[in-house]
């Protein structure tokens, strides 16, 4: 005999659970952890795309915006740039600056920072919405974020069968965050999943040449969520099965064979989302950084120069391979992407901030034989979660191999307070200004006090335009 109520529950569909929670869920139930996190996360993403704001990509984004609506004007703010837009162009705009130098947020769906944050801050051009709404639907957003990708199967399934999981996950993400500020209940909450997760993508291909694209799929995500939610409070119904529906449901359709529908409700409501996601230390992809950590961290233990090092040897597996094995760089997004590069760059200047990446320097005779000493192999088994160990020869015939279970920035070995302040300061001030930028990080350190969230948008905004840009 089934319990009084839990048939109602049995019967409820993934995307209907998840708003019924997600709609209802107040601030003041809230873990302090999981709102320490969302304001450490959203002071990293919007320096992330304020850093990134006057780059080539955001320039064509822009103009395309621009050309859609045929007009310059709109509610909401771009980050670092004096424009406005509508506010579903704006999060796509603003989402392709937050990704456009590869130092946002890593795990959960991907990117779920670039993707849920523009979201968030292109309402707050049409509607007043406090510091704890903003907290509120930025961990309703991590947590929709997170939850679909691990239901989809994990990071690197779906991103081996050529998905972008930011893309296609990280819509869900911005529909939830936009449906909880508009105050949808959660019927309409639970039509916002459904509209986001009918129209949604993102591959793999820009690998092959380093196009723009990969820049473009957390902004296009954030778009398409808001885009979602605004449907929704408009009477648009979305399916309440988009995530379990056997034939043309999301999950049998992006993740045919490695999906586990059960993941997305696991823990829902005592474990949230953004405790998935971690920071980068390092202005390249992610699965570069444990090979970088290893590198920085046996150079001075050993008390060696790049002089030193006669080769350095990444023992990996035939993915990692395909993703990271890369000499032949022809942009930012190659050297963000190549493991040669990195090490290359790191062993010369005991670093790998945006510097190392833009410009290049691959025109250096010591980074060009460091590159060329590099060698990806094939031959470990590499953890889901973890990266390869780096072997270092040096000149003098030593070899010594270290392993990185966790690269720093990772959910168990978080940024320092002082280091998280360091990168952000790197990335604001030549922006915005010592002055702006320190009222902006005040801003969202004591966020859950701010009355109006259009106090931390009209710090996004410097007082002249940046001059200088990246590839």
């Amino acid at each position: 005999m089934v319990e009084p109520g839990l048939a109602e529950e049995m019967s409820r569909t993934l995307t209907e659970t998840l708003a019924d929670y997600w709609s209802g869920a107040r601030y003041e139930e809230l873990p302090p952890d999981a709102v320490r996190l969302a304001k450490r996360f959203l002071i990293d993403t919007l320096a992330a795309g304020i850093a990134g704001a006057n780059t080539e990509v955001v320039d064509a984004a822009l103009a395309a915006a621009q050309s859609s609506v045929e007009a310059t004007s709109g509610s909401a703010a771009l980050w670092g740039r004096a424009e406005t837009l509508p506010a579903p162009m704006a999060a796509l705009v603003n989402g392709t600056a937050a990704h456009a130098l590869e130092l946002d947020d890593f795990g959960g769906c991907g990117h779920s920072g670039a993707v849920v944050t523009p979201a968030l801050c292109a309402l707050a051009g049409r509607l007043s919405f406090s510091g704890k709404d903003a907290i509120t639907a930025l961990l309703a957003g991590y947590d929709l974020a997170a939850r679909t990708l691990e239901g989809a199967g994990g990071y690197r399934p779906v991103n081996d069968l050529g998905w972008h999981s930011t893309g296609i996950c990280g819509s869900f993400g911005a529909a939830a965050a936009s449906a909880r500020l508009l105050g949808l209940d959660a019927e309409r909450f639970a039509d916002a999943l459904g509209v986001a997760g009918t129209f949604t993508g993102g591959i793999w291909a820009f690998l092959a040449d380093g196009a723009m694209t990969k820049r473009f799929h957390p902004g296009k995500a954030s778009e398409n969520g808001l885009s979602a939610a605004l449907l929704a409070q408009s009477g648009m119904t979305g399916p309440r099965q988009v995530l379990e529906a056997g034939w043309g449901g999301f999950y049998s359709t992006y993740a045919k064979g490695i999906a586990k529908p059960e993941a997305t409700l696991a823990d829902l409501g005592k474990v949230f989302g953004i405790v998935r996601s971690g920071m980068k230390p390092y202005a390249c992809c992610r699965g570069l950084h444990a090979c970088q950590d290893a590198l920085l961290e046996l150079m001075p233990e050993l008390g060696i120069d790049s002089s030193s090092i006669a080769a350095m040897v990444v023992h990996g597996n035939d993915q990692y391979r395909l993703q990271f094995d890369r000499m032949e760089i022809n942009g930012m997004l190659d050297a963000q992407f190549s493991i040669q590069y990195a090490l290359a760059v790191g062993a010369t200047s005991g670093r790998g901030t945006l510097d190392q990446f833009t410009p290049l320097r691959t025109g250096e005779p010591e980074v060009q034989r460091l590159m060329r000493a590099t060698r990806v192999l094939a031959d470990r088994e590499v953890k889901p979660g973890q990266y390869p160990p780096l072997e270092l020869v040096l000149t003098d015939g030593r070899r010594i191999e270290r392993f990185i279970p966790f690269a720093k920035g990772a959910p168990e070995r978080p940024l320092t307070d002082e280091e998280l302040k360091v990168k952000v300061d790197s990335l604001l001030v030549p922006a915005l200004g010592a002055a702006r930028a320190r009222e902006l990080t005040e801003c969202v350190a004591n966020l859950e006090s701010v009355k109006d969230f259009r106090e931390v948008i009209r710090l996004l905004v410097p007082g002249a335009k940046a001059s200088q840009r990246a590839a």
